[in-house]
């Protein structure tokens, strides 16, 4: 059986910005196989996306480059990983943030079909209401 990933971890692998933490992050990540994989969470994704916008000020393109690439690999096991998809597809494209798309399609499909919020840019797409 596997590990399961924090934000930290994938942040410490994705920025090698602090030579201990990326160097353990390398290790534990590239010693992963398909008999030993990696569960990632739909929160931590949504933080790794928050954290590459907030703290390193990486581009939008970028960061759903970065989460198109976690969802990839095959020794990932992401947590609803159809509902990430659909949700990266969507954010890619709108105005409202990952997490919002994410929130928004896991409701879907246990038959919620709006999402009420307070987000003005999250009311611009579709399956939002705004209150």
């Amino acid at each position: 059986m596997g590990v399961a990933l924090d934000t930290n971890v994938l942040v410490r692998y994705i920025m090698q910005d602090d030579k201990a933490q990326a160097k353990k992050a390398s290790t534990v990540i590239e010693g992963l196989t398909s008999d030993s994989p990696a569960f990632i969470s739909g929160i931590v994704l949504c933080e790794l996306n928050w954290v590459l916008k907030s703290f390193y000020k990486m581009p939008k393109k970028d960061r759903v480059d970065t989460l198109q690439d976690i969802l990839s690999v095959a020794v990932f096991d992401v947590e609803a990983l159809e509902s990430c998809i659909r949700a990266l597809k969507c954010y890619e494209q709108g105005k409202a943030d990952f997490s919002d798309y994410l929130i928004q399609d896991i409701g879907r499909i246990h038959g919620y079909e709006t999402l009420v919020t307070f987000d003005k840019d999250a009311q611009k797409s579709k399956g939002f209401k705004g209150l």
